[in-house]
């Protein structure tokens, strides 16, 4: 049934299929109950595989926002200093002749329209607002540019210089994997679907490790939690590489068939020994040797990357060094193993 069509189901009340409209990697599929015009109720879709009839807390509650009495209506203008907290509403006309002037006042400057930066991603913005006529008044303004991933950009050029595309481990195979390392993410609150096949995963037996400087609630809840000092992720991944390589735990027939730069790889691995690593990272030479032995010998391994990593400096080389991993020993062989940052790259979303 098309998303759009709305279905009667009970005298007075219509069922109204839709999609989350947040920027998350879960997108689930809504099913809202509206009444008299107005939406009465929110669930998640039962039929539809990732959301499963589950919505995360901020959803969930979707219709206390949308008609709170504190939610903002009309424009506000500032009165005062800035920090006070203390506005006056004005309307839409007098909002906008303000911006306009103040737009105007900076592209006759010096500087020029290059000075305005439209410092904006996605939010809570559907394909129309988001990606729409602001880019056409922007460009036409002559503002700057900006790459409209400013949370994930160089992790993802990291993750696509290494992998090739924005592609991963499908999210219903997690469930499947017996190691899953979950490498600067917290699925508990970012992730919330994944998580339930993660947690399916831990119940057959799987082995989950949070890689992360901050004990999340995602990390309180794995059998290990390596806390390393941020900003050492390609460090700890250099780390891993080199136990493996000089314990023999790579899958040497795959680095043959579908790898390139194997050879200078092991020679940058060579110079982050455990005890090397240990000193950069702030974790014992012991639980890098155990990381990387588990992840040499327990398959299927999965890695699930978030770009939590790669917002410091190095981080785009951080994610391109850790999306090594699978590579090194075959993981990407199975179905449930190798990595997953973003599937945006992925047949289903083009």
């Amino acid at each position: 049934m098309p998303l759009d069509q709305p279905v009667s189901f009970v005298s007075g009340r219509t069922l109204v299929r839709g999609a989350c409209p947040h920027d998350c990697p879960d997108t689930c599929a809504l099913h809202v109950t509206v009444g008299n015009g107005r939406a009465i109720k929110v669930d998640g879709d039962p039929e539809h595989p990732t959301t499963n009839g589950v919505l995360c807390t901020k959803v969930a509650r979707y219709l206390e926002r949308t008609y709170s009495d504190a939610r903002v209506l009309h424009p506000l203008q500032r009165v005062g200093k800035k920090g006070d907290g203390k506005f006056r509403r004005i309307s839409w006309e007098a909002a906008l002749d303000i911006i306009a002037k103040r737009f105007t006042e900076i592209a006759a400057s010096p500087e020029g329209p290059q000075a305005i930066v439209p410092y904006s991603y996605a939010g809570t913005m559907g394909l129309l607002q988001y990606g729409s006529m602001d880019r056409r008044f922007f460009y036409k303004l002559g503002a700057s540019l900006l790459d409209r991933t400013i949370c994930s950009v160089a992790g993802k050029a990291g993750y696509v210089a290494t992998v090739g595309a924005a592609i991963g481990i499908d999210m219903e195979e997690f469930e499947n994997a017996r190691l899953i390392l979950i490498w600067g993410s917290n699925p508990i609150v970012s992730n919330l679907h994944l998580w339930s096949r993660l947690q399916e995963a831990k119940r057959r037996g799987a082995k989950l490790v949070a890689i992360d400087p901050y004990r999340s609630q995602t990390a309180e809840k794995c059998h290990v939690h390596l806390a390393l000092m941020p900003g050492t992720d390609a460090a700890l991944a250099l780390g891993m590489m080199h136990v493996l390589i000089d314990e023999h735990l790579i899958d040497r027939d795959y680095i043959d068939r579908y790898t390139l730069g194997f050879e200078q790889l092991s020679v940058r691995a060579r110079e982050y020994p455990p005890q090397r690593v240990a000193e950069i990272t702030g974790l014992a030479a012991e639980q890098i040797i155990d990381l990387a032995r588990d992840y040499g010998t327990i398959r299927p391994a999965a890695i699930r990357l978030n770009y939590g990593m790669q917002r410091h400096a190095g981080g785009g080389m951080a994610m391109r060094t850790a999306a090594c991993l699978p590579a090194l020993v075959g993981a990407w062989r199975d179905p449930a193993g190798g990595a997953l940052l973003s599937s945006s790259g992925s047949p289903a979303h083009h």
